[in-house]
């Protein structure tokens, strides 16, 4: 049972990240641009997070060594991945975007057992390649190809620091809470993005017209995405490993054509349809043994 919550954990992870996709069209509606509405989200997340901690009073004290860790983790979430995905997806299209994205379950793998010589079994292996092919079948509805150098470099950043963002956040699981390594994850990712921010977009911030579903919105994404989300799937990177609890990420695109479907009107097709049976296949043949060992217990 207590592997089920786990599961559960992911998948509800997975649900706040994929609606964040509806509400930042919501948001980039408004006229807020990509940087303001990420710095928007760190910011509240490190007054909700660090509340919490002083009001509940579970401050738990990080190691010199493990703040320099966590400064690493930060700088690869939400720092690199954001500022190589926002900024590699206005040089590609979108359905070489989304492939390159999909990338990251395998390359997390790959540098999982690498780094961490954390093994997979060949049916996580089977899984998290038919998952994947789920993935990129539902990518594929556009011929539309077109990519640029810098395009690709910035795509490859994000995917990379993807990786290395669950590889180096497995060592603190082990030690602090959730709670404490994303309170300072958002915390010196806020710090990241502040220069950016400044020189980008300060000006634009200023002199723009305050838009309250807009505000609403990116409160939502806070809340949900950089506080709920980061704080579950931490765990069940704990609980789960780094191999197995990424190749849940395959979900985000289910739930968002999901989302689409019903919030923006959007069409799902049968190729879209195969992509999601492919998808959720794959994640259920990767958990194949934990599966089968809860269906042996009940």
């Amino acid at each position: 049972m207590n592997r089920l919550m786990v599961y559960g954990k992911a998948a509800l992870a997975m649900l706040f990240w994929a609606v964040t996709f509806v509400w930042i069209k919501i948001a980039l509606a408004a006229d807020y641009r990509p940087y303001e509405i990420t710095f928007l989200r760190l910011l509240l997340a490190v007054v909700l997070l660090f509340a919490v901690i002083l009001i509940g009073k579970k401050q738990q004290k990080m190691e010199r060594k493990d703040i320099w860790h966590v400064m690493l983790v930060a700088f690869c979430e939400p720092f690199a991945y954001f500022v190589g995905e926002a900024n590699g997806m206005q040089y590609v299209s979108s359905t070489l975007g989304s492939l390159i994205i999909s990338l990251i379950p395998i390359v997390t793998a790959i540098g999982a057992w690498f780094f961490l010589r954390e093994k997979a079994s060949p049916m996580i292996v089977l899984g998290l390649v038919v998952s994947t092919g789920g993935v990129v079948l539902m990518s594929l509805g556009e011929s539309d190809m077109h990519a640029t150098l810098k395009g690709i470099l910035f795509l490859l950043l994000a995917v990379f620091a993807g990786m290395f963002y669950g590889i180096t956040v497995r060592r603190l699981t082990l030690k602090y809470s959730a709670l404490t390594i994303v309170s300072m994850q958002s915390l010196f990712g806020l710090l990241y993005f502040t220069p950016l921010v400044i020189y980008y977009d300060l000006g634009h911030f200023i002199t723009m017209q305050q838009d309250a579903m807009g505000l609403l919105t990116i409160a939502a994404m806070s809340v949900f995405a950089s506080v709920g989300a980061f704080m579950l799937y931490t765990g069940v990177i704990r609980d789960l490993g780094v191999i197995k609890s990424n190749i849940f990420t395959n979900l985000i695109p289910v739930f968002t054509s999901i989302l689409a479907f019903f919030i923006l009107d959007t069409s799902i097709t049968l190729r879209v349809l195969a992509g999601l049976s492919l998808t959720i296949g794959g994640l259920l043949l990767s958990q194949y043994q934990d599966l089968k060992k809860l269906r042996n217990f009940s």
